[in-house]
């Protein structure tokens, strides 16, 4: 049987999954961030202001989660939040 720690080591290695490329974002006005990996992207939602959650960061947030538990793959979690972030203007190229 794994012990607490060892389930929270594998835990942690999940949510650290990498995306393949970085995506960069605005956060605020002269603020810009480098996400690489499935955390950050969720990081970057839970974050995000209540008033502009709509049904595409519902449906970013639940491919993210899908991809933790790992029942998606990391190109579908970036895919996902690439167009969460064209969708929001957020998405700086």
């Amino acid at each position: 049987m794994e012990d607490a720690a060892s389930l929270d080591g594998d835990r942690t290695k999940q949510d650290r999954i990498p995306f393949g490329s970085a995506v960069c974002v605005k956060v605020s006005d002269n603020t810009k961030r480098e996400v690489k990996s499935v955390r950050g992207a969720c990081e970057i939602l839970i974050d995000w202001p209540h008033a502009r959650r709509g049904p595409v960061y519902q449906s970013t947030m639940e491919v993210l989660q899908s991809a933790i538990a790992g029942r998606v793959s990391a190109d579908e979690a970036h895919e996902a939040f690439v167009g969460f972030a064209k969708h929001a203007g957020v998405l700086v190229t």
